[in-house]
């Protein structure tokens, strides 16, 4: 029987957005194993690439408050600097294969802004806004998926994370589509048929 595999058209960035907690790990991994390796760059925003990426991304995730920034605005420049240094790599990948990437610039502003924490350090949403497009101005996605509806109840997903995020959908909505709740397997159907219809995505046939 044959396996039915697929490729991810070159140059193209899709993007799994969204709360924590709503199966976006699940489905990113269920789409990995069914792409070739070679043709596909995986990213994780912010742990990124490096060295640098990964221990920020690790001391932002600390299992201790005392290991982690006090201040929201800190939290979130952190994030900025991995950008930062991820995406000449990430516009390199996007350039020469095809990109995937979980998360990206929707959860800073989403968590940063619309949850709270930048908005009472006093910075204005231009400014904050202002800096992270000329961070990731050099990357324009193909499609974001946004999971909007948690499996679980987690700390992060604050009051008015979720409008930020439908905020956003709403304005980028050419590009953007809330993913519907479902199984797993339902899920990943719903993902890879998007791809498809779309024309981001082919079916291999493995024999």
């Amino acid at each position: 029987m044959a396996k039915t595999d697929f490729t991810i058209r070159r140059g193209a960035v899709i993007v799994f957005e969204g709360l924590d907690q709503t199966g976006k790990s699940t489905q990113l991994n269920r789409l990995r194993g069914s792409l070739d390796a070679e043709s596909t760059v995986f990213a994780h925003m912010p742990s990124g690439f490096t060295t640098f990426t990964e221990r920020v991304y690790r001391a932002l995730e600390g299992e201790t408050a005392d290991e982690k920034p006090k201040s929201g605005l800190a939290q979130q420049l952190a994030h900025l600097a991995c950008h930062a240094e991820s995406v000449p790599d990430l516009k390199r990948a996007a350039e020469t294969r095809s990109l995937i990437l979980d998360r990206w610039w929707w959860s800073t502003l989403a968590y940063g802004w619309y949850g709270g924490s930048v908005k009472q350090s006093g910075l204005p949403e231009s400014s904050f806004k202002e800096l992270i497009d000329t961070i990731w101005s050099p990357i324009t996605p193909s499609i974001v998926f946004v999971f909007l509806e948690p499996h679980h109840l987690d700390p992060n997903n604050a009051p008015g994370v979720q409008d930020g995020y439908r905020a956003l959908l709403d304005e980028y909505a050419e590009s953007a589509l809330v993913v519907p709740v479902a199984s797993e397997e339902e899920t990943h159907s719903f993902v890879t048929e998007t791809l498809l219809n779309r024309g981001l995505a082919a079916r291999v046939e493995n024999r």
